[in-house]
């Protein structure tokens, strides 16, 4: 199969999973979710958008926004190269994660229920844990198994956190992604790797920038609750899009050095 059969194949997976998901949803009655525990938002207000009680898609534009994570999880998949120092097996482990991402926050935004606000924050966990036990893994040489069980183990107190202590997540993930770019600076002023620092560097950009709408939207600074055009949405978006150029930066990483496996 060539590069382009590939990501053709990828586009098609990422259009079917978005469609099975949305078709699900709009499956449902509108007061399907009166029945499940409510997502820990619905005191404060759950983002700019109004939510829609007699649909069964509460917020619209930030479920299907979402599922913008799917399509930079399959491109994910798709880009995988064998031979790299990052490996295939890697390369599907992000995209399932930027996958789950998608599918997670669509649940979310759809049902506004507690476990959507979980899978929501589970995905962003996995990624965040991906990028710390990665950056371990190349400075001090860990193992594949090592590294797999580091972030198992991660995800599972992190998990944990966010059921126990729900007001925890979002302060969890930025002290888990701060920390991890802290270590991948790290490795790069401790190994000098031949890596396109630049594509991190958009990447990190993109969500700065995302992260600044996601607060004016949050707190309402500016908002149109009844738009399509969403803050919130535009916060997927941009997510999405700086998982690729993440992924894209650690492909660019030299081979020359394969590690232990």
């Amino acid at each position: 199969m060539n590069k382009t059969s590939g990501f053709a194949l990828s586009l098609l997976a990422a259009i079917l999973i978005s469609a099975v998901t949305i078709t699900v949803f709009l499956a449902l009655t509108p007061h399907t979710w009166q029945r499940w525990e409510p997502a820990t938002c619905i005191k404060t207000g759950c983002f700019c958008e109004a939510a829609n009680t007699q649909s069964p898609i509460r917020q619209a534009a930030n479920t299907y926004s979402s599922l913008g994570f799917v399509f930079s999880g399959m491109f994910i998949v798709a880009s995988a190269r064998k031979g790299n120092r990052f490996s295939v097996g890697y390369s599907i482990l992000m995209g399932l994660a930027s996958i789950i991402v998608g599918v997670g926050s669509a649940f979310y935004h759809a049902s506004l229920t507690f476990i959507g606000q979980f899978f929501d924050v589970f995905g962003m966990f996995l990624l965040a844990a991906f990028m710390l036990v990665y950056a371990f893994e190349r400075i001090w040489k860990l193992r594949i198994s090592t590294t797999l069980g580091l972030f198992l183990t991660l995800n599972i107190f992190l998990s944990w956190l966010q059921i126990a202590i729900p007001d925890t997540r979002r302060y969890a993930f930025a002290i888990v992604l701060i920390i991890a770019l802290v270590f991948e600076y790290y490795f790069r002023v401790k190994d000098k790797p031949q890596i396109n620092v630049r594509l991190l560097q958009i990447g990190i950009g993109l969500l700065a920038g995302a992260y600044i709408i996601w607060i004016l939207d949050n707190t309402r600074i500016v908002c149109f609750e009844n738009s399509l055009l969403q803050g919130h949405a535009i916060w997927h978006i941009l997510g999405a899009v700086s998982v690729v150029f993440l992924h894209q930066y650690y492909l660019s990483e030299g081979t020359a050095f394969m590690g232990r496996r």
